[in-house]
């Protein structure tokens, strides 16, 4: 039960996300490997200029591109984040032996929750990315994968690339979820133990909820960034008959590449986007998780008969 709690709250998420999403993908793909400043007539420049060059091209509906993809993403990664994660709690492992959450244990569990999270999901990031870019008017990133929907894309790459295709990027994206599962998990769970420790919102589940996953979206934003950026370029990029890169051999390649083009800006861009996509993302994800295991709690307190038969 635990793996389909954490499933369903990340879907209900990516609805009010995904928007944000698909203007970070674009503004990570704009100018890709070209110094700052020499890209002349930016279409993403900024939030707002990014929501227009959205619209212009693709209507409404352009921001919400990838969403079937985006939203089986969420699920399959989170349902396995999220359900390892409570799995572990609910065991005490993340806990030290005065019974409150260790900070260090929260970190090493939540990145390995992510570990598991992202082998299961990564071709699902894949074709999310890819749909992601595909704009229909004037773009500037160097590669596009005009799929005609979710299911063609899976077909597409497997192909043309096999199981590597399908799997681009997979050390990039590895990363990228571990730093952001662990730091997520680990400012999740500390801030809100701490909040209820000291009773700041008395019985209050949802502002608890509210104010932990606020905080640790903060942080899960700032240390993601550069692995997210790497991710977005590495299952983006064009591939050779052969089914290699073009641009980028591994994820240290990427990095230095980068780097040394558009400096530690490169490995910021779409920040902005970003955070404003995973500080609410981590919000209503977290939130909807716990509201979703208050619930069930509640049902099974109610009629732990059934609730025995449904979690068989």
């Amino acid at each position: 039960m635990e793996f389909l709690l954490g499933g369903l709250s990340s879907c209900c998420a990516v609805l009010f996300t995904n928007p944000f999403d698909v203007l970070k993908t674009r503004q990570q793909l704009e100018g890709e490997l070209l110094a700052r400043g020499s890209v002349a007539n930016r279409a993403y420049k900024g939030m707002w200029q990014s929501i227009r060059s959205v619209v212009q091209s693709d209507g409404l509906r352009g921001l919400q591109k990838g969403l079937p993809a985006a939203a089986l993403y969420q699920f399959t990664m989170n349902s396995v984040r999220l359900g390892t994660f409570q799995t572990v709690d609910n065991l005490g492992w993340t806990k030290s032996d005065n019974a409150f959450v260790s900070p260090f244990l929260s970190v090493f569990w939540g990145g390995f929750a992510g570990v598991i999270s992202a082998t299961v999901s990564c071709p699902v990031y894949v074709v999310k990315t890819q749909l992601q870019a595909v704009s229909s008017g004037s773009y500037t990133a160097k590669f596009q994968h005009r799929h005609s929907g979710t299911i063609a894309a899976f077909v597409n790459m497997y192909r043309q690339s096999g199981v590597r295709g399908l799997y681009r990027g997979y050390t990039a994206n590895l990363a990228r979820v571990a730093i952001g599962s662990s730091t997520q998990m680990a400012s999740f769970t500390t801030c809100k133990d701490f909040l209820t420790k000291y009773e700041t919102f008395r019985d209050s589940v949802v502002l608890t909820a509210l104010a932990s996953s606020t905080v640790a979206g903060f942080f899960t934003s700032v240390l993601m960034s550069p692995c997210d950026v790497v991710t977005t370029r590495m299952t983006n990029q064009g591939v050779s008959e052969t089914g290699r890169g073009l641009l980028y051999e591994n994820i240290f390649d990427c990095f230095v590449k980068v780097y040394r083009a558009e400096g530690i800006h490169g490995m910021y861009k779409g920040f902005v986007p970003l955070y404003i996509r995973v500080a609410p993302h981590t919000v209503l994800n977290l939130t909807f998780w716990e509201f979703f295991k208050n619930v069930h709690d509640s049902y099974s307190k109610r009629d732990p008969t059934i609730a025995a038969v449904v979690e068989r």
